[in-house]
């Protein structure tokens, strides 16, 4: 659906031609929803560009934004009654060029600049599936400058699209890794469930070529075992053929010379361990850790509501106190250095950001499916230009 708001023709009077020149009104257009009952929908505003921003802000022309299942979640979990009846904008990864700069702002940014980063919001009327992006760099972080992808003559996507595609899967997978746990070291061990997804992509590229994490057993399907074998896992075990707790138990035993894991890192929404994590996990008091960014089931982004998102087991979780083990949720933290990380990784070499697929902006339902079908091996950008 598309709702289009029109904006208005300017009277031109040639008497006065600074008058004329005053406004630099653009059309904004953006994907939208009110609550969980409303569709997503491009909707259409005015922005004034010569007045829109304040002087510790900065506006960005958005040209690519990744999607993320956060989009899904909270708007599915969107009450008028709780969030208000104003539009929301989906999307927090982006890439683009500044076409504005307060006077306020550090001269570290400047029009024509080439940025990306996460825009951090919950209900926000600004995100980042938008022509434009107003933010303050010193306060809405991360933002970076955009660096060159290594690619060869056949890649397909430039670098607005691939830098549109890594700030939050990777920014989540590298504060598990720092955050929690401060002495990885080649005698470490990671379990992760769910080895094809896109945080676990960047997961395996973190853990092996900055934190030189020695042994990670990858859990997937087994059809994508051969494809995760190319990034970097020492063993991986399908979650299809058996059960997990069974397979994984059977790989430690045979290879892992029965050591335990340092963590656990579940990026799907599992709970099999829970009953046997004694067996897996080592102690709490090495510092061992179970971290799920999806709680402890698999969610179906079509149908998701606040009882299967807040369950009752997550809630115990958090509050017992008499649990014998680390159990965290991770998220992005903007107080770590994954942004100047990821950018070191990439101009290396050894972290590239990975594509799913790649949608116009008017094409924005497409992409909302793709995302939400559970088959995307990688991110689905958007393209806005």
């Amino acid at each position: 659906m598309v709702r289009m708001i029109k904006v208005p023709t300017k009277t031109i009077d040639p008497r006065n031609p600074k008058k004329n020149m005053s406004n630099e009104v653009v059309t904004n257009r953006s994907v939208t929803y009110v609550n969980n009952t409303t569709p997503a929908t491009i909707t259409s505003s005015e922005l004034d560009l010569s007045s829109c921003y304040q002087e510790d802000e900065i506006v960005i022309e958005i040209h690519a934004a990744a999607l993320n299942p956060v989009d899904f979640i909270t708007h599915q979990l969107c009450n008028s009654y709780i969030f208000g009846k104003y539009p929301k904008t989906y999307s927090r990864d982006y890439s683009g060029v500044i076409v504005k700069v307060g006077k306020n702002v550090d001269n570290h940014w400047k029009v024509g600049d080439k940025v990306n980063g996460m825009y951090g919001h919950l209900y926000g009327e600004r995100g980042t599936l938008s022509h434009y992006l107003i933010l303050n760099p010193a306060k809405d972080v991360p933002i970076t400058h955009m660096v060159e992808v290594p690619k060869d003559e056949n890649d397909p996507y430039d670098d607005f699209t691939y830098a549109a595609a890594w700030p939050l899967t990777f920014g989540t997978a590298f504060s598990v890794l720092h955050d929690f746990k401060k002495d990885w070291n080649s005698g470490s061990k990671v379990l992760v469930i769910g080895a094809s997804t896109s945080v676990a992509y960047a997961f395996i590229h973190i853990a092996k070529n900055y934190f030189n994490i020695g042994t990670v057993v990858g859990v997937c399907s087994k059809n994508s075992i051969e494809r995760n074998k190319k990034l970097g896992y020492d063993y991986l075990v399908p979650y299809d053929e058996g059960t997990i707790v069974d397979n994984v138990g059977k790989l430690k035993e045979s290879e892992l010379e029965n050591e335990k894991f340092d963590m656990i890192f579940d990026s799907v929404g599992n709970h099999d361990f829970f009953p046997v994590i004694d067996h897996f996990l080592k102690p709490k008091a090495e510092d061992s850790f179970y971290v799920t960014i999806a709680g402890n089931n698999k969610y179906n982004y079509k149908n998701i509501t606040w009882r299967e998102f807040v369950s009752l087991r997550t809630i115990l979780m958090v509050l017992n106190p008499f649990k014998k083990y680390n159990w965290r949720f991770g998220k992005p933290s903007p107080s770590n250095n994954f942004i100047e990380v990821g950018n070191e990784m990439i101009k290396k070499g050894t972290y590239k950001p990975p594509i799913d697929s790649v949608f116009e902006f008017e094409k924005y339902q497409d992409a909302l499916e793709r995302i939400m079908s559970n088959r995307a091996k990688g991110k689905v950008v958007v393209r806005m230009k």
